[in-house]
C-alpha cells in the first residue's frame, strides 16, 4: 500500500485498544505456550498437547528469548502488538483487492478493530496464538485470491504450525485442483490435488510422532500421563474430539458467526447480495469449502469458539468492501460501525490486570457447550441491530456511498 494513511490509522487503532486493555492472568492455552517457548519442545518440559503441536508462535518467541535477553512474558505481548498491526493492514489490502476504495478499506479496518475477538481479546490474553495464526490465514487468502497456489499451498503448510485452522485453506486448494480436474480430465491438478493432500498430511502428522507430551487437552476433557509419550495425541484423539457436537456447540457457533458477521449482516440486501457474489469471483466453490472447512473445525476446536469465528476474517472482509462499494448510505455505515463497537463494548473497559478472561467476557456468549441467559440476549441484541438498519434504510431515502468514495461497483 503506498498511502501512508492505512499505517497510521492502524498504528493509532492498535495503540488505543492496548491502552485501554490490561492483560489478563495466563489460563490453560497461554500457560502450555509459554511453557513451549521457555522449555521448548523437549522430553522433560511437560509439554501438553495439541498445544505443542502448534510451536510456530512460542519458538519465534523462544528465538527472540535468546537474542535479546528478554523473557517470554515480554515478548508475548510484542508479538501480539505486531500482529495485531498486521492484521489490521492485511484488512485493509484484502479489502482493496476486492475492489474497494482507500475510504471503504479504511472503514473495514476500523470495522475490524471494533470486533472484539479480533483484537482486542488477543491484546487481552497475548499469550494464546490465534490472531498470529489468523494473519497467516490472510496472508493464505491473498495468495489463493491471486491465483498464486503454490505460494497459497506453502503458506497453508507453515500455519498448520500456527493453529490446525489452516487445514481449511489446504481443503479448498484441494477443492480448486479437482474442480479443475473435472473440466480438464488432465492429470496434473490431479496430482496437485494429491500433493496438497500429502503435504498436509505429512505436516499434520509429523510433529504429532516426533514432538513428547505428558498430557492432552480437549474440549472438557484432560488426560495425564506419568512419563513423555508420543502417542498419546492419536491413542486418545476419539476421546477428545466432540463429535457429534452438541447442541450447545451448534448454537455457539451460530451465535459466534451471526456476532463477528454482524456487520455484513446489517448491510445486506437482496440487490446488493450480487456485489458480494462478484467479490467471490469464479472460485466460489472452493471458498465455500473453506469457510466450511472453518465451521467444521469450530465443532471439534475447543471451547473458545468466538475466537474461532475470526479464522473467517478474509471472508468478511472481502463481503465488507463488496457491500460498501454497492451504495448505502453514510447515515448507514456510521450506524453499521457505530453498532459494531457498541455490540462489542469496544467503547467500554475491559477486565482488569491480571483478570479472569471467562468472566470478563462473560458477556458475549459462543463459549463451549454454555447455554446461558447471555446466549438469548446476545441472539436478541444482534437481531436487534439487524432490524434498525433495515428501519433506517426504510426511513431515509438511500444517498449512494459511493459519492463520497468516489468509486462504483
Amino acid at each position: 500500500m503506498k498511502s501512508p494513511i492505512p499505517w497510521i490509522l492502524a498504528a493509532v487503532l492498535v495503540a488505543a485498544l492496548r491502552l485501554g486493555t490490561p492483560v489478563a492472568k495466563i489460563m490453560t492455552d497461554g500457560a502450555e505456550y509459554l511453557n513451549v517457548a521457555t522449555h521448548g519442545l523437549t522430553a522433560d518440559a511437560h509439554l501438553g498437547a495439541p498445544f505443542a503441536y502448534r510451536f510456530a508462535v512460542p519458538m519465534l518467541v523462544r528465538l527472540a528469548s535468546a537474542l535479546t535477553g528478554l523473557t517470554p512474558v515480554i515478548l508475548f505481548p510484542l508479538f501480539v502488538l505486531c500482529a495485531a498491526f498486521g492484521l489490521l493492514l492485511a484488512t485493509c489490502a484484502l479489502a482493496r483487492d476486492a475492489g474497494a476504495s482507500l475510504r471503504s478499506a479504511l472503514l473495514v479496518m476500523v470495522v475490524m478493530a471494533s470486533s472484539l475477538f479480533a483484537v482486542r481479546f488477543p491484546l487481552y490474553c497475548p499469550f494464546d496464538v490465534d490472531i498470529e495464526a489468523c494473519l497467516v490465514s490472510c496472508a493464505a487468502f491473498a495468495c489463493f485470491a491471486r491465483g498464486y497456489e503454490a505460494a497459497a499451498l506453502a503458506v497453508s503448510l507453515v500455519g498448520l504450525l500456527f493453529k490446525e485452522f489452516l487445514l481449511a485453506p489446504l481443503a479448498a486448494l484441494t477443492a480448486a485442483y479437482l474442480l479443475r480436474y473435472a473440466r480438464e480430465r488432465s492429470l496434473r491438478p490431479l496430482r496437485l490435488a494429491l500433493l496438497t493432500v500429502l503435504s498436509a498430511l505429512a505436516v499434520f502428522v509429523i510433529p504429532r510422532v516426533l514432538i513428547p507430551v505428558t498430557s492432552s487437552f480437549g474440549a472438557i476433557t484432560e488426560y495425564r500421563l506419568h512419563a513423555p509419550s508420543r502417542t498419546l495425541y492419536f491413542s486418545q484423539l476419539r476421546m477428545f474430539l466432540a463429535w457429534p457436537p452438541r447442541t450447545g456447540t451448534l448454537l455457539n457457533i451460530m451465535l459466534a458467526m451471526v456476532s463477528f458477521w454482524l456487520p455484513v449482516l446489517m448491510l445486506w440486501t437482496p440487490s446488493r447480495w450480487g456485489a458480494v457474489v462478484r467479490a467471490a469471483g469464479a472460485g466460489r466453490i472452493p471458498l465455500l469449502v473453506w469457510i466450511l472447512g472453518i465451521l467444521a473445525l469450530m465443532t471439534v476446536g475447543g471451547t473458545k469458539i468466538m475466537v474461532f469465528a475470526v479464522y473467517t476474517a478474509p471472508f468478511l472482509v472481502t463481503a465488507l468492501a463488496a457491500l460498501l462499494e454497492a451504495g448505502p448510505s453514510p447515515s448507514e455505515v456510521v450506524f453499521v460501525v457505530c453498532a459494531t463497537a457498541l455490540f462489542n463494548r469496544i467503547v467500554l473497559p475491559l477486565g482488569s490486570p491480571g483478570g479472569d478472561p471467562g468472566f470478563d467476557i462473560g458477556f458475549y456468549g459462543g463459549y463451549g457447550l454454555d447455554v446461558t441467559e447471555a446466549t438469548l440476549r446476545r441472539f436478541g441484541e444482534a437481531a436487534g441491530w439487524v432490524v434498525s438498519a433495515v428501519l433506517l434504510r426504510a426511513w431515509r431515502r438511500p444517498g449512494r456511498w459511493t459519492r463520497l468514495t468516489g468509486s462504483s461497483v
